[in-house]
């Protein structure tokens, strides 16, 4: 009896050994924006365990990185967070000879250029800024663009408008109104955006929430990302809920690029460029896009939906992925204008808001 509970003795000192002995992967994202059963099976392929959190802004992101409370391994920020971090040293090249290059869209590449950040995250999903807006507003939102999130003169009476509670974009879709770039640094330029934002009387200002609150009819018009509306549109279709709702997004617009990063303070850089490569991997790049809704970057993903016709109720709709690749589409790529810009936005939203 003695030697049986020696030997389970040691049996369970080995399995807790074996437990300790797994490495841990710690991953910040974005909220929603990750299939979290790819997750699973990341750790079941690889043996380890993916501490997962949640933020949601680019800004958020960066202060817990700086802090360096957590030892990152994997970061998904937007290309301008990304220059930024690059500049500060918060995150690594990444080694070519390390990350798989699957064929990326000439648009997606170009926002890498622009930002300056070749070698330094790999593109995980891209999209626009946009207007998010219930049916009976398609009329006024597709005549007057990012004009009704600024001038109530052309709205009926008693709608109710939403605004991202985010100073870089909330100030760009003023600047894109009036007509600027959304990297202006213009004193006078931003001064009309503070004035374009201080005369609409928003009904809310928010983030993730924005979406439900159009899906539901608690909210008629609000500024969303691309991707917000398809998240919301992939759940009704699979709910068989009524769509009341669309999407429109400017041809003169943001275009963005979130990325994978490897932060500075990972203890775990083989693990990270596996956790990458297993997201860049083509099928598994599929799955998580059905879950995300966002626009892949990654062409043979574009083209396995495409060759599904049960995705044309969505690959027909330009404000998915087409309208960001053709000619037409004017997309501005954010720029990092440093932290006292950063600082300069916030107070903007803050008066506006005020």
């Amino acid at each position: 009896m003695k030697k049986i509970a020696i030997v389970i003795a040691l049996v369970l000192v080995g399995v807790m050994s074996a437990c300790s002995a797994q490495p841990t992967l710690y991953v910040l994202n974005w909220g929603d924006y990750i299939n979290e059963d790819l997750i699973i099976a990341f750790e079941e392929e690889f043996n380890v365990r993916v501490v997962y959190e949640e933020v949601d802004s680019n800004e958020a992101m960066y202060e817990r990185i700086l802090s360096g409370n957590t030892n990152y391994d994997i970061a998904f920020p937007s290309d301008y967070m990304v220059e930024r971090l690059k500049e500060e040293s918060l995150i690594r090249p990444l080694d070519a000879s390390k990350v798989a290059s699957p064929t990326f869209f000439p648009t997606v590449l170009d926002v890498t250029r622009q930002a300056e950040i070749d070698g330094w995250g790999s593109p995980y999903f891209f999209g626009s800024l946009g207007i998010m807006y219930r049916e009976s507003f398609a009329d006024v939102v597709e005549t007057y663009g990012f004009r009704v999130l600024f001038d109530p003169s052309i709205l009926p009476a008693g709608a109710r408008v939403g605004m991202y509670n985010v100073s870089r974009d909330a100030v760009a879709a003023a600047l894109l109104y009036l007509g600027y770039s959304v990297n202006s640094t213009d004193p006078g330029e931003l001064q009309a955006a503070e004035e374009a934002l201080s005369q609409m009387d928003y009904t809310v200002f928010g983030d993730d929430n924005l979406k439900t609150l159009i899906a539901t009819g608690n909210l008629d018009i609000a500024l969303t990302y691309s991707g917000d509306f398809f998240d919301t549109f992939y759940v009704a279709v699979e709910e068989e809920d009524e769509i009341d709702f669309g999407f429109y997004s400017p041809l003169s617009n943001n275009l963005w690029v979130d990325y994978m990063v490897i932060p500075s303070t990972t203890q775990n850089e083989d693990l990270a460029y596996e956790f990458i490569n297993f997201f860049l991997d083509v099928d598994n790049a599929y799955e998580n896009h059905g879950y995300v809704g966002y626009a892949p970057p990654i062409v043979a993903v574009w083209d396995l939906l495409k060759a599904d016709p049960e995705n044309d109720y969505v690959t027909s709709i330009p404000a998915f992925l087409e309208l960001f690749i053709s000619p037409e589409f004017d997309g501005q790529v954010y720029r990092n204008l440093g932290s006292a810009h950063t600082q300069k936005l916030d107070e903007i939203l803050s008066r506006a808001k005020g």
